[in-house]
């Protein structure tokens, strides 16, 4: 949750989205980098999972979740305006932390594979109560901030065949910039 903070904080103190956006930039060409070796090298890439116990998840054939997310947050960055942007990667970084925490811990009533009525409540929780939060910080109805904190915890414990690290964030913006609209 901290790292995956870093983006909307520097956002909120940069004031615009140059540094942000540099920042992104820089991370997503490392894990670009990381990718390639991924696929040239399938064994460093097994022998890295191996060790890394459990930090990269991600299917055979798939880009990793990090790649997913540092892909996610630059284009949020690029495409939608300060206070969207920033409410999107807040509900994207607690909403998968909060459904991931309550849902492994509680999750009982399975919704989709993996997913359950519990990690649901848990990510939209969480994204509720970091919309109250960074309320007063952006120039946006409270309204809004639901709208984009419930698609992000609808769209995170959708079966999409797209990753959630992508999926989620971007959605969330897409909502709130229509609503606004």
């Amino acid at each position: 949750m901290v790292m995956g903070s870093i983006f909307p904080v520097a956002y909120l103190a940069a004031g615009n989205r140059g540094f942000p956006l540099a920042i992104s930039f820089f991370f997503l060409l490392l894990l670009t980098l990381l990718e390639y070796e991924r696929w040239r090298h399938p064994g460093v890439w097994q022998y890295i999972l191996n060790k890394s116990r459990g930090i990269f998840k991600n299917r055979p054939g798939m880009l990793t979740g990090d790649t997913c997310f540092m892909l996610a947050v630059l284009l949020i960055l690029v495409f939608f305006r300060k206070e969207i942007a920033v409410a999107a990667m807040f509900f994207l970084v607690f909403g998968d932390a909060g459904s991931g925490i309550i849902g492994t811990r509680y999750g009982r009533t399975k919704i989709f594979h993996g997913k359950t009525v519990e990690g649901l409540a848990g990510g939209l929780l969480f994204n509720a109560v970091i919309a109250v939060i960074i309320f007063p910080l952006l120039n946006v109805p409270f309204l809004l901030l639901m709208a984009g904190a419930v698609t992000a915890s609808l769209v995170e414990i959708l079966p999409l065949p797209v990753d959630d690290n992508l999926s989620v964030g971007l959605s969330s913006a897409l909502v709130m910039l229509l609503c606004s609209l």
